[in-house]
C-alpha cells in the first residue's frame, strides 16, 4: 500500500510523466497516479473528480512551462477551488528552470509545498515521504 492514496503528475513531457511514474511504483508512493498533459486539462479533471465527490489527490507535481495553461495559472485557479476539499493537498513543483525568482514566486502559494529541479529524482520522493512522516 502507497504512502499516499493518489498523487497527480500535471506535465506536457511524456518522457517526465512516464519516467515519474516507474519512480513513484518502485518506491510505492502512492496507490493511484494521476497523469494530465497540461494545466487546463488538470482543472477539468480535478473538477470532474469534485462533481463526483472523489477526493482529490494528496500530492501534486506540477510543470510550469506548458502550452495553453500553464501551471502559475493552474494554481491560481485551482486555489479558488472549495478549501475544504484542497486545504490536504501539496503541490510541488517541478522544473527544469533553476530559478529564484521563481522559487521565490512559488512561495506566495500556499498549497505549494516546494519547488524541485527535474528530474523527479528518487531521493526528492524520499524527502516527500519523511516529510510525510514526521508531520
Amino acid at each position: 500500500m502507497g504512502v499516499f492514496s493518489s498523487c497527480c503528475i500535471i506535465d506536457d513531457d511524456e518522457f517526465f510523466s512516464i519516467s515519474s511514474k516507474i519512480i513513484l511504483k518502485q518506491v510505492d508512493f502512492s496507490d493511484n497516479i494521476l497523469y494530465y498533459t497540461g494545466g487546463q486539462e488538470a482543472l477539468d479533471g480535478l473538477v470532474g473528480l469534485l462533481v463526483e465527490n472523489v477526493a482529490l489527490p494528496t500530492i501534486i507535481f506540477l510543470d510550469l512551462n506548458m502550452p495553453k495553461r500553464d501551471g502559475w495559472s493552474f494554481l491560481k485557479e485551482f486555489e479558488e477551488f472549495p478549501e475544504e476539499k484542497i486545504k490536504h493537498i501539496q503541490i510541488y513543483i517541478v522544473s527544469s528552470f533553476i530559478s529564484p525568482d521563481l522559487i521565490e514566486k512559488a512561495k506566495d502559494y500556499k498549497l505549494v509545498k516546494d519547488y524541485i529541479v527535474k528530474p523527479l529524482t528518487e531521493s526528492a520522493i524520499n524527502r516527500i515521504i519523511s516529510s510525510q512522516k514526521s508531520t
